[in-house]
């Protein structure tokens, strides 16, 4: 999709665990930055996809193709149930 052309690869990984729900603080220790950097990087995407809220972002996070694969689970296409 080329909207994922936009974003930096830190923000791709700071989306996916928006999707997943996480919060700014867990994906500052998933990934081993400030919580102050996650927050940049979240408003860095707000600002490239004209979103306004937090609802939205987790809106577009959920429904991003990225973020779609199950944690845990397995993975797409594999048949299994």
């Amino acid at each position: 999709m080329q909207e994922n052309s936009f974003l930096t690869p830190k923000e791709k990984e700071v989306l996916k665990y928006i999707g997943q729900g996480k919060t700014s603080k867990q994906i500052a220790v998933a990934l081993n930055l400030s919580v102050f950097t996650v927050s940049n990087h979240r408003r860095h995407i707000c600002k490239k996809f004209g979103l306004h809220s937090t609802a939205q972002l987790v809106a577009f996070a959920v429904n991003h193709p990225q973020t779609r694969a199950k944690v845990g689970g397995p993975a797409e296409g594999t048949g299994a149930p």
